[in-house]
């Protein structure tokens, strides 16, 4: 039997986008999307990471 792959829990954990009101300035709008950019960014940083563990030998798109 295959052992199941160890895949850091911290990598299962969502990534934070924006989480606050409504925006309503530019100001408010600009930091929201620096927000879901990051939150992104995060995510699309640990699915990485784990396909890199679940397939080690296949590339991915970065």
């Amino acid at each position: 039997m295959i052992p199941p792959p160890n895949v850091p829990a911290d990598l299962l954990q969502p990534c934070a986008g924006y989480t606050g009101p409504l925006p309503q300035s530019e100001g408010q709008i600009s930091d929201a999307l620096i927000a879901e950019a990051r939150g992104r960014s995060c995510a699309n940083g640990k699915l990485a990471t784990v396909a890199d563990i679940l397939n080690p030998s296949s590339p991915h798109e970065g």
